[in-house]
């Protein structure tokens, strides 16, 4: 049997070296926005010259980076950067909950760490009309008496707060995931109705998380949304 000669040996683990840092540095500029979703790469040529390697490391890249699932290659056409790269969170995300027995605290943890956060980044950085907006799901929500609708606006209220907070990380998340959260709020509301619990129960803390934001108090908004959950920790984990 023959041996490999070392020095074929170390022009593999380069190219393969080459070709992950390609991916890397492609993947770097589809999240941070330079490359944005939909957007046609340069050809194998540009890229190459661009990364500075051969196009064998840029074919390795790019056939990496399809299977990831955040390129598109459609032959005759180009390579582009996937239309629903959201979805790959979102698949991600149910995989994890569907295989690996995720308990009811893990998930509400997962809420709060997400949502302390927002809520104090919205309370210092939410324009008057983003307010505004948030004012108007709340009035909704005192005036539903349909489960269902509260469930809804329930979503919305907290989808607005994650858009005023004005950071992309937790807006394109928020975004991605919100059928999650969607499972989550339906769940606290069942509970709640199951209970025999008021509407106001749920409506009060996002009264007092709205009034904390509007008056530009991210300590109180931070102070109410976990009073909020405390709440939401009492019913689902009783």
């Amino acid at each position: 049997m023959s041996e490999v000669p070392i020095s074929n040996t170390k022009k593999n683990n380069e190219n393969k070296a080459q070709y992950l840092k390609v991916i890397d540095k492609i993947k770097e500029k589809i999240f941070s926005g330079k490359i944005k979703i939909g957007d046609k790469l340069p050809p194998e040529r540009d890229l190459a010259e661009e990364y500075k390697v051969g196009r064998p490391s840029i074919r390795e890249a790019v056939r990496g980076l399809e299977i990831l699932g955040l390129l598109e290659v459609k032959q005759g056409s180009g390579t582009y950067v996937r239309n629903n790269i959201e979805k790959l969170m979102v698949d991600s995300l149910d995989i994890i909950y569907n295989t690996n027995n995720v308990s009811d605290r893990e998930v509400i943890e997962f809420r709060e760490m997400f949502e302390y956060s927002s809520v104090k980044l919205a309370a210092l950085n939410a324009t008057n009309e983003e307010i505004a907006e948030l004012e108007c799901i709340l009035r909704r929500m005192k005036e539903t008496n349909s489960s269902q609708e509260l469930e809804e606006l329930d979503l919305s209220f907290h989808e607005q707060i994650a858009v005023m907070s004005h950071n992309i990380l937790i807006m394109e998340t928020f975004a991605a995931i919100r059928n999650f959260f969607n499972r989550c709020i339906k769940n606290s509301v069942h509970l709640i109705y199951l209970n025999g619990e008021k509407n106001q129960d749920i409506i009060d803390y996002h009264i007092y998380i709205f009034d904390a934001i509007k008056d530009r108090d991210s300590t109180v908004a931070l102070i109410f949304m976990e009073r909020h959950f405390r709440k939401v920790r009492e019913l689902i984990l009783k």
